[in-house]
């Protein structure tokens, strides 16, 4: 083992992690660019009360977003890139996000973001004691009710590693498509940290994502000549399992093709549960220095926790021309996933 291996580990991490956060950040949050204030009658302005927060309604949006290249850089030069990110509605026109608004869906597009404190559990603190009731402050974004119609593809991954024995060269791993994204409601909330200097949070939300594809080349030769990994009808909630009729092995027997909820896959849990004695596990991003490597030098670093809990459900997937069927991950519970952002 040479003296680089540590910062060969450190950048592949970088790397993926990177990819993680943005795949994530795009998937789980609409992007929102544009706002419209609209007058309320005075007749509307009986039924307004004073509170701590204030209520934001999205309507009928067309977005078109197009990033000619994004490039993340690593310490030893080598680079995860991005080329030709497309987010559109499918077929490469503006996405839309709450065009029922006003006609099928009434509510639809309505964000109520506030900002309070309440009582909630405190903290997993290793030591297997019951919880305390603590107060927490903190902000919320809630929507009950979310239409969109949004996609997103890269046109080009790809990947250079200047130590690498094969090639120093760039190398273009494929393309990704992801899309149509349905998000139909979702919950978050965000407070100072107990311990840190940064962040606790809990992302609460149902999704479905029509497929997920990588398409990659096989002949370095031939851009033409490729094969593809594709997962189609993805569900992200909290159970599936539940429903009487359930059989993972068939997928028309799951909820969301019953016309049943299935409920919202969480990361992080800020509130706990004080009735069950059960503590409360926010996810996290802290910033802090340290001696990692052990060997003496200081680094600072991003440290991200994102435990999550729910269920995950495919109704195909495919290895080229192989279709492997339905698959079913029920009662993910993730106590700890901790990460660490290196420059």
């Amino acid at each position: 083992m040479t003296n680089r291996d540590p910062m060969k580990r450190k950048n592949t991490l970088n790397l993926l992690v990177l990819t993680l956060m943005v795949a994530l950040f795009l998937i789980s949050y609409p992007c929102i660019l544009f706002a419209e204030l609209t007058p309320i009658e005075d007749n509307c302005l009986e039924d307004v009360y004073g509170s701590s927060g204030i209520s934001i309604a999205l309507k009928n949006f067309q977005i078109f977003n197009h990033i000619d290249s994004f490039r993340y850089c690593a310490t030893d030069n080598g680079y995860l890139e991005f080329n030709n990110i497309r987010i559109h509605n499918g077929t490469f026109g503006p996405y839309l996000l709450n065009f029922d608004f006003g006609t099928a869906v009434t509510d639809s597009g309505i964000i109520y973001v506030d900002a309070f404190e309440t009582a909630v559990a405190s903290p997993y603190d290793w030591t297997g004691n019951a919880p305390e009731e603590i107060y927490r402050g903190m902000t919320s974004a809630v929507c009950n009710n979310w239409d969109q119609v949004y996609a997103f593809t890269i046109m080009d991954f790809i990947f250079c590693d200047p130590s690498s024995v094969v090639t120093t060269d760039p190398v273009n791993l494929g393309q990704i498509d992801i899309g149509l994204i349905d998000i139909p409601y979702f919950e978050s909330y965000i407070s100072p940290p107990i311990d840190g200097s940064g962040f606790d949070f809990e992302s609460d939300f149902q999704m479905k994502i029509d497929e997920f594809s990588y398409a990659y080349q096989i002949n370095p030769s031939d851009v033409t000549d490729f094969e593809s990994l594709s997962f189609e009808n993805i569900y992200f909630g909290e159970s599936f399992s539940d429903l009487a009729s359930d059989d993972p092995r068939d997928p028309s027997t799951w909820k969301p093709n019953n016309n049943t909820d299935y409920g919202s896959f969480k990361i992080g849990d800020l509130f706990g549960d004080m009735a069950t004695s059960t503590p409360s596990n926010p996810a996290s991003i802290n910033v802090a220095e340290g001696d990692i490597y052990e060997d003496g030098d200081i680094y600072g670093f991003v440290d991200i926790n994102l435990p999550m809990q729910g269920s995950l459900r495919f109704e195909s997937a495919q290895f080229d021309t192989v279709d492997f069927g339905p698959g079913a991950i029920d009662g993910i519970n993730v106590y700890r996933l901790g990460l660490q952002l290196i420059p």
